[in-house]
């Protein structure tokens, strides 16, 4: 094993937790503001909040999605560390390589595919819609 090779991929896989870390961070903020502007807000609140509660669940959502890119670049390089395609330099730079992102699926498109976005974050939304038209209605 190249010298330095296990201090690098150990190095590398602090972010990598890292990012996992904060992905279920978000997700618990999003499921916490859904649970309580469900809950709360529809008997109490006008339709304009319960409007605005949209706002953090889809700020979660593009966060999360942006550190799945992160996380999935950092998987990349740890990857071609592993291999030997990557020289042992302890740098943290990312790829920017366009057919190297592809390869990681670290596109936003790919991030939006991936089950823990699409699984998650959409479901919130509905929640949310269900209680707006609830809301609505008991207005009308």
């Amino acid at each position: 094993m190249k010298e330095g090779k296990t201090e690098y991929l150990q190095m590398l896989q602090e972010p990598i937790c890292r990012m996992s870390t904060i992905s279920a961070i978000f997700k618990g903020f999003a499921a916490s503001i859904v649970a309580g502007i469900s809950v709360i807000t529809y008997s109490t609140t006008d339709l304009w909040i319960l409007g605005l509660s949209f706002l953090p669940v889809l700020a979660f959502a593009v966060l999360d999605i942006y550190y799945l890119k992160l996380e999935r670049k950092f998987r990349f390089l740890f990857e071609q560390v592993r291999l030997d395609k990557h020289e042992i330099d302890f740098s943290m730079k990312l790829t920017t390589d366009p057919l190297e992102i592809i390869s990681a699926k670290a596109r936003t498109w790919d991030c939006i595919k991936s089950p823990s976005i699409y699984l998650f974050y959409p479901l919130m939304l509905l929640i949310l819609i269900i209680v707006f038209v609830l809301k609505c209605i008991k207005a009308i």
